[in-house]
């Protein structure tokens, strides 16, 4: 409500992004009101709430009105078949939008999937479809097959079709592929392939990245690129040998398991050079989680960022329960407490609460890690868990930079944030960051003690994304 008053009188803003911000259907009508009077938007980024067909029906009116809109992010909500219908209707009725990313809602499945592949076929802005881990298999081939055939000629702008993480199969790809006309402007990735001009081709994973290596590229990006366990086996001997000089890793959003991970661990066990890894948005589970935390702990004293954000590793959610809670949580502790060099872990969306916390917070008492950065938003903590962290925090000397948004602390645990953050000041060491958006709670417990920290109750600001 705040946000909507202050932005009503704003004509001229070109991004909104509210991701993970805990949004709910009853909160698309104030969206509403700041989309109508900002008819400049360009970029909307609504991800990682909870926002079902419900709210995307009270939206849809404003969202087709918009002149200007290119750009319209909903990746993991809780949209299903109903609200692939309303997607579809906006598509048609737009001039502008050239990107719509519905990634991770896994009850779209083919049909919601199919209502969005339907209009893009006569849209002629629409560049880019994101339908990653929507649940959709071989049933979608038709839909595509009548992209392919009906989408064509020069009025119609390239487009790129992104379907990774799904149980879509070769053979369908081929169907696909043989309705294409070989001047068509349009590509489909489906993991490890691709359909291109009438033809399925193999990703070449060791192509690009010798390529890269061999132009001295310091970075190798492979974020969803439909990466799985036995592509690993390809990968790392591309990546071995400190004459690589890969200094940064990127294997978000694709569809590795614990055999994955521990693959990348053991590559990591004698590398000297690679100093960063996003793994985030997969499904290692503990099984991996363990494996990395092994090796960093043991061998590895390079690596200094470590993603692991988006995979499901404690509590009941764990994809691999092989690990006992307590074998993980002391794992968790080695890796906060004897990591060495590692300044940056992610853990949002991992499945930890209030036991965790305990864990982290007694391993920061240590100061014996050289942990600098902390990322545990998206989680399940409260305020007992946000109460024993500040503990911790106060404690260590070296960390500067806290995510704890999209949890659900409330004023308690707030307050409790609060001290360690002006007892952190007073002792010399502040905090440079923390980030508490998204959670039950506002930032008036913050008030007189935030000379030297950067506070955010919304979104991560600018000024913190260098530290988060």
């Amino acid at each position: 409500l705040t946000l909507t008053k202050a932005l009503e009188t704003n004509s001229k803003m070109y991004s909104l992004d509210v991701g993970w911000c805990n949004l709910t259907d009853d909160d698309c009508t104030a969206l509403t009101y700041i989309a109508d009077t900002n008819t400049s938007l360009r970029s909307l980024k609504l991800y990682g709430n909870k926002i079902s067909s419900v709210g995307l029906k009270i939206m849809q009116t404003t969202l087709q009105r918009l002149p200007c809109l290119k750009y319209l992010q909903l990746k993991q909500n809780r949209l299903d078949a109903s609200a692939g219908v309303v997607i579809g209707e906006i598509i048609a009725s737009s001039h502008s939008l050239e990107e719509v990313d519905l990634a991770r809602n896994r009850l779209l499945k083919n049909d919601g999937c199919a209502s969005v592949l339907k209009a893009a076929e006569s849209s002629t802005s629409l560049k880019r479809i994101v339908l990653n881990k929507t649940g959709v298999d071989d049933g979608l081939m038709p839909h595509l097959t009548s992209l392919v055939r009906k989408r064509s000629g020069e009025a119609f702008s390239p487009l790129l079709v992104l379907i990774h993480g799904t149980c879509i199969t070769r053979p369908a790809l081929l169907q696909v592929a043989s309705a294409m006309p070989t001047d068509s402007s349009i590509t489909i990735q489906s993991g490890l392939y691709m359909v291109e001009k009438g033809h399925v081709l193999q990703r070449d994973f060791d192509g690009e990245i010798s390529c890269q290596a061999e132009k001295g590229v310091k970075e190798v990006n492979l974020n969803a690129h439909g990466v799985e366990d036995e592509h690993v086996e390809r990968i790392v001997p591309l990546l071995e040998g400190d004459h690589c000089g890969i200094k940064l890793l990127k294997v978000r959003s694709n569809s590795l398991h614990s055999r994955g991970a521990s693959l990348f661990a053991n590559f990591l066990s004698t590398n000297s050079t690679l100093q960063a890894i996003d793994l985030s948005e997969n499904a290692i589970g503990s099984g991996g989680f363990i494996s990395m935390v092994t090796v960093l702990v043991k061998s590895n004293r390079s690596l200094q960022w470590l993603d692991l954000s988006a995979n499901s590793i404690f509590g009941s959610n764990d994809v691999d329960s092989t690990a006992s809670s307590i074998e993980k949580q002391d794992n968790l502790g080695l890796v906060v407490s004897r990591s060495c060099g590692l300044k940056f872990l992610g853990l949002g969306r991992t499945g930890m609460g209030d036991e965790e916390c305990a864990v982290i917070s007694d391993a920061l008492s240590t100061n014996t890690g050289s942990l600098t950065v902390i990322k545990l938003n998206s989680n399940a903590i409260t305020d007992q868990g946000a109460t024993i962290l500040s503990r911790g925090v106060a404690r260590n000397a070296k960390l500067h930079s806290l995510s704890l948004g999209s949890n659900c602390i409330g004023a308690e645990g707030t307050t409790a944030i609060a001290r360690c953050v002006e007892s952190r000041e007073q002792c010399g060491h502040p905090l440079r960051c923390v980030w508490m958006g998204g959670n039950k709670t506002d930032s008036s417990q913050f008030y007189g003690c935030m000379l030297d920290t950067t506070l955010s109750f919304g979104s991560v600001s600018t000024a913190m994304k260098q530290y988060l």
